[in-house]
């Protein structure tokens, strides 16, 4: 599947999210915090730099789209819903 995004929208890749419960919850109930790091896997022709695919980001999490449209989930956020940068410490 090359599922390319628009209307400044960024791919993304997320984190392997795992928590351990005493409770039985189903798959899609997630106490994931307020934000979330992803990696920007394409970004839509209208993305403005310095957003660029394989880049580490921080996003607002209740913010992330999951689309499922029978070739498999892929994950979308807005532009302007990244809050900040990951960069390596040199």
């Amino acid at each position: 599947m090359n599922f390319e995004p628009c209307n400044r929208y960024l791919l993304i890749e997320r984190a392997e999210f795992k928590e351990e419960s005493l409770i039985a919850l189903p798959d899609s109930f997630k106490t994931q915090g307020k934000y979330e790091k992803v990696k920007i896997l394409s970004i839509s022709i209208d993305v403005r730099p310095p957003l660029s695919p394989g880049q580490q980001v921080v996003v607002l999490s209740h913010m992330i789209e999951e689309v499922d449209f029978g070739e498999g989930k892929v994950y979308l956020v807005l532009e302007n819903h990244v809050v900040g940068f990951l960069k390596e410490k040199f």
